[in-house]
């Protein structure tokens, strides 16, 4: 579905081959709707006394991920391209390397353009016509995006993360799970949960109710736990033949 409904050819970095997302982004994202749309079902039941039929569909559901890039498209006639981790229409708003690792830098406007010029050093920047406005930005991005990343790789991740922040400048380290599992957020939020009668630790429901989480209530049986309840009903080969 995410190949056939065009999510691929927006995913991943120009001039390679298409990728996919790295989870099931069309699955569980048709569940969503599937349960959101039975709540809007359950909710007009209420009002009116009347039912209805709910259905969804995996491809309508690429489909809805692929709402922006339909616009895009409708309203200029140019195909969108594999933008990496950036975006098409803002510079810049990309994964930079540092020294090592990357860190998302969405300077999304010219006001916190102004503060990332600031920040590294090349005030002169904002000055210039290339670079003195979005769409002169996105023109060229290529050019801009590199002298940036000339200046990040000389620090780790932390250094500038920290900077800008300090600046007021939005970023994100790009983690690994075991990095963001660790990550005091993720612990403050007590999201990853221990499974009852059981080693293992989930994350749980993204939602909390009156401020509290639902909580994982019970393990998943164990292999061939239920077996003997089967039992009754298993033909053996001897019998069949």
């Amino acid at each position: 579905m995410q190949a056939f409904a065009g999510l691929m050819s927006v995913t991943g970095e120009e001039g390679r081959p298409p990728v996919r997302t790295g989870y099931s982004v069309v699955d569980q994202g048709t569940g969503m709707w599937a349960a959101n749309a039975m709540l809007a079902a359950l909710f007009r039941r209420e009002r009116t006394g009347k039912g209805c039929t709910v259905e969804v569909s995996l491809y309508e559901t690429a489909l809805a991920w692929m709402g922006i890039a339909a616009a895009q498209y409708q309203s200029s006639g140019d195909v969108p391209a594999r933008q990496g981790s950036g975006a098409a229409t803002i510079v810049p708003y990309r994964a930079f390397a540092t020294s090592d690792g990357h860190l998302v830098v969405a300077a999304g406007n010219n006001a916190l353009f102004e503060r990332l010029c600031k920040l590294l050093g090349h005030p002169e920047w904002l000055a210039d016509e290339r670079f003195n406005t979005n769409p002169q930005r996105v023109k060229y991005r290529q050019l801009i995006d590199g002298l940036i990343e000339q200046l990040m790789v000389q620090k780790p991740t932390t250094a500038w993360a920290s900077a800008m922040e300090q600046a007021g400048i939005p970023c994100a380290p790009v983690q690994s799970i075991d990095q963001t599992l660790a990550h005091p957020q993720t612990v403050a939020l007590e999201i990853v949960q221990s499974v009852p009668n059981s080693s293992m630790t989930l994350v749980g429901m993204p939602a909390r109710f009156d401020g509290q989480r639902p909580v994982v209530r019970s393990a998943s049986s164990a292999l061939n736990a239920d077996a003997h309840l089967l039992a009754p009903y298993l033909v053996t080969e001897k019998e069949s033949a």
